[in-house]
């Protein structure tokens, strides 16, 4: 296994001691960060979408799926909420960016677009074939299962709810579950980034 970084240990001390109201928040740190998978997806907008699209950003990714009646909407209209929160202490050019990994893209591709936009225009939807959307389920250790049709072409999905934390640097750093109190959820984005900053500078 690999050993802890000394900064990361740090920061793990400093998350578990902070305000009371993180420890309402239903967050996890991933430890040791977790590099992503090489994975292939398309964006909304049918562009190419690598890892290379999260170098350099904080980024927050959601697992589901267009057509998710209850938790996939929630959990994006409470992420807006997250980000609106962090905008009041946090440039824009700083906020982290939200993906959405769509998991059912026979239905979902056709309006992807226009789904996250309704949440907020900067949105990102992400999906790809089944294969492909696995590789970068795996990498957040997330599970999307599509169930066989009935005789009348009906089809459920399950999918996990937990929102992945990726760092700049393209790796897993932390797992976040609904529901996200906003203030709460902001104030530990803000000291996870702030304490991997710190981190990333330490020789």
């Amino acid at each position: 296994m690999t050993a802890m970084p000394h900064w990361f240990a740090a920061l793990l001390a400093l998350l578990m001691t902070a305000a009371p109201a993180w420890a309402r928040l239903d967050g996890i740190l991933v430890e040791p960060p977790a590099a992503l998978p090489a994975f292939a997806l398309e964006d909304h907008d049918g562009r190419p979408f690598t890892p290379a699209a999260l170098a350099g950003r904080w980024t927050l990714v959601a697992v589901g799926y267009t057509s998710c009646p209850d938790v996939c909407p929630f959990t994006l209209a409470n992420l807006e909420a997250v980000r609106a929160e962090l905008a009041t202490t946090t440039a824009p050019e700083r906020l982290p960016r939200v993906v959405f990994l769509a998991v059912d893209p026979a239905r979902d591709r056709p309006i992807l677009r226009d789904y996250v936009h309704h949440f907020h225009p900067d949105f990102v939807g992400v999906t790809g074939g089944a294969e492909a959307v696995a590789v970068l389920l795996a990498g957040l250790d997330a599970k999307a299962v599509i169930s066989p049709p009935d005789a009348n072409g009906a089809y459920e999905v399950a999918h996990s709810a937990a929102v992945g934390v990726v760092a700049p640097d393209g790796r897993l750093v932390a797992k976040l579950s609904p529901p996200f109190d906003p203030a709460e959820t902001a104030a530990f984005l803000t000291g996870l980034i702030r304490g991997l900053a710190r981190g990333s500078a330490a020789p």
